[in-house]
């Protein structure tokens, strides 16, 4: 008896909290987000990259590092976007970078902030101009993963009315492995926007305010016009699917409800969907040319991927569960090309399929099927035919599954997982449990699914499983939770899945107060006096942190990332078009001074490399300054500035005339 009043005493809070009303329950997350987004801000914390180049001028342990260390796998970060994004604050934010000659539209392609009326719909960027550079970095870089949180915390709140619980799976879900790996504005906002519209059909049917319904509806209409401007189909495609098909199926259950009524409460959202698709074709029509540069690209132009290619899928990946904790390892060899495209979600809902199928045709409903959770398996049996049915390439481009690729469909799984599982345990509450014996499926599925990754692992990436030596705890952690969220529990098991989850992703991805600013190093202030005194164009040999700096500096150069080839620039190199197949892609532009080197190479499909030659007629007639952290013995150049780091001299030479 005692122990049953002091089990009702420590659990009194939480059904304090499940008592209140629902905009209490919502705003309960929202607070808890916004004031950790807050604090981060404030305190400067952000995860980027870029402190990779910290060594190279200043040697030494970075004194802004709090946690892990920045990781080299996420180059597109460090060494594309943040250069990019602080030469962008250096020009004053135009929308037509001057970086390169010719100029680069940073308005598409690059998250990136620029003054310019569709800058609004770049929300991680409307602190540039108005906080100091550190503060703004923070908001940018955590906004879009405390959007997600936020937009599934009220989702899941709205439906269980267990606002822990909500909070402990949005925790979950917005820290997957990978989200983490995949960390940007690119993958957080598609998946934003695929519950938020998921969460706007949920509040027409489920809350009879009408001012509720336009809130929410303006929301998502605002979050998909954000969402469509990342501009990346592999994201966006197979979430709106998933998306498409909730709605569909939740619209069918709202049996309490008229058809008449359930469409007129869909006005709102039908209404932010009509703006949202007016916004987006002005800014597809503004954009008209850029777009065209870039799909008419070599690589990666118009793509299109085939059904039924499974070879490029990544099974064993996409099940490893808790076994995501290991990508941190050295290397991923053996299991995945490497650790961002190893990376998945836990997937919890899908090892709930046992108990979605009992409750499909519900036992209170007799006769009926439940449309949500067939709409969630009907989708769910689509992307599995995406990735080993070949031969219906017609309807997947209907679908625009054509715009995806296969590795990028872990997304789709990953949001049908998660609405699998906020239906199921919302049936469950309804319905009761079913029978353990389904339950103890679910908990197989788990412990197979996992055993089966392990015995993959042991044998082909044993460092996958040597990183974390206490795997099993979590595995069996989590197979627990899948056992309680059988059996109609909710807020016990989803924070223990959050518990899990974060120990997944602990140290993905590095913790630095403030952002490396390069301009401040020395070269960077070198490279500054040159230009100011005599301004001219310039090319970076041979080493990243050299072109980082250009790039930062915001002073006009051939090297560096090209989001599209600039007309103007490779008419100046290739005038006659002669290696137009190598030079018309995105692609890192790097330039070598090595006289054996072939005059432009492609070594991989998104980097160039070109050979220098400073007494030739395009550096002649083009090139004004060389920056370089290697000595450079040729006859046109001549050194006119240096300064030296614990691990490198940096040059800068001007490129005389070679009749001289």
């Amino acid at each position: 008896m005692k122990a049953r009043h002091a089990l009702d005493r420590a659990l009194s809070p939480l059904r304090t909290l499940n008592g209140l009303r629902l905009r209490w329950q919502v705003l309960i997350g929202v607070a808890a987000y916004l004031l950790a987004l807050a604090v981060l801000v404030v305190t400067t914390i952000n995860g980027s990259s870029s402190g990779a180049f910290y060594r190279d001028f200043y040697g030494g342990q970075d004194p802004r590092l709090l946690l892990g260390g920045p990781r080299g796998l996420r180059s597109d970060e460090w060494m594309v976007t943040t250069p990019l994004l602080i030469g962008q604050i250096e020009q004053g934010m135009p929308r037509f970078s001057r970086v390169i000659p010719g100029g680069l539209d940073v308005s598409v392609l690059f998250d990136v902030p620029y003054r310019d009326v569709w800058a609004v719909f770049r929300p991680q960027n409307l602190g540039f101009g108005v906080l100091p550079l550190d503060n703004a970095f923070a908001l940018r870089w955590w906004l879009p993963l405390v959007a997600l949180g936020i937009a599934v915390h009220t989702l899941v709140v709205v439906v269980w009315r267990k606002p822990l619980a909500a909070l402990a799976v949005s925790v979950a879900f917005a820290f997957s492995p990978f989200t983490q790996w995949w960390f940007g504005a690119g993958t957080f906002w598609p998946l934003t926007f695929a519950v938020m519209v998921c969460l706007s059909v949920v509040v027409a049917v489920r809350v009879a305010r009408p001012w509720v319904h336009w809130v929410t509806a303006g929301l998502t209409a605002y979050v998909a016009v954000v969402a469509a401007m990342t501009m990346y189909p592999p994201f966006l495609v197979p979430a709106a699917l998933v998306a498409a098909a909730f709605v569909l199926g939740t619209l069918v259950d709202a049996r309490h409800l008229a058809w008449r009524t359930r469409l007129l409460r869909l006005v709102p959202l039908l209404v932010g969907g009509a703006v949202a698709g007016v916004l987006l074709v002005l800014f597809l029509t503004s954009h008209a040319a850029t777009l065209d540069d870039i799909t008419s690209t070599e690589y990666p132009g118009d793509r299109r991927w085939p059904a039924g290619d499974s070879t490029q899928f990544p099974w064993a990946p996409m099940f490893a569960g808790v076994f995501g904790i290991g990508l941190r390892a050295s290397t991923p060899e053996g299991f995945a090309i490497n650790a961002s495209e190893g990376s998945s979600f836990l997937l919890t809902g899908l090892y709930l399929l046992p108990v979605a199928l009992v409750l499909l045709r519900p036992r209170r409903r007799p006769g009926r099927v439940d449309g949500t959770l067939a709409a969630l398996l009907a989708v769910l049996v689509v992307l599995v035919a995406f990735v080993y049915v070949p031969g219906w390439d017609a309807v997947a481009s209907l679908l625009l599954l054509d715009l995806t690729s296969l590795p990028r469909l872990i997304v789709g799984f990953g949001l049908v997982a998660l609405l699998l599982l906020v239906v199921v345990v919302d049936r469950v509450s309804q319905e009761g449990p079913p029978a353990r014996w389904v339950a103890a499926v679910s908990v197989a599925l788990v412990l197979g699914a996992h055993a089966l990754v392990a015995l993959h692992l042991s044998a082909d990436a044993p460092q996958i499983l040597a990183e974390f030596w206490a795997w099993p705890v979590l595995v069996l952690a989590f197979a627990a939770a899948i056992w309680f969220y059988a059996r109609g529990r909710a807020t016990l098991p989803s924070v223990v899945v959050a518990v899990v989850a974060l120990a997944m992703v602990a140290g993905v991805v590095p913790l630095y107060r403030g952002v490396l600013d390069l301009r401040e190093t020395q070269f960077g202030q070198l490279v500054e006096e040159v230009q100011t005194e005599d301004p001219g164009t310039w090319v970076g040999l041979d080493d990243g942190a050299v072109v980082a700096v250009l790039r930062e500096s915001g002073v006009p150069s051939f090297s560096g990332v090209q989001g599209w080839p600039s007309d103007e620039m490779w008419d100046l190199i290739d005038p006659t078009g002669q290696h137009e197949s190598a030079w018309n892609r995105y692609a890192y532009v790097g330039w070598t001074a090595d006289p054996a080197a072939a005059p432009i190479a492609l070594p991989a499909a998104d980097a160039l490399t070109l050979r220098f030659d400073s007494c030739e007629a395009f550096a002649q007639q083009h090139v004004d300054y060389v920056a370089t952290s290697e000595p450079l013995d040729q006859d046109c150049v001549q050194e006119i500035a240096s300064t030296t780091t614990p691990d490198a001299t940096y040059r800068v030479y001007e490129v005389v005339s070679s009749a001289s």
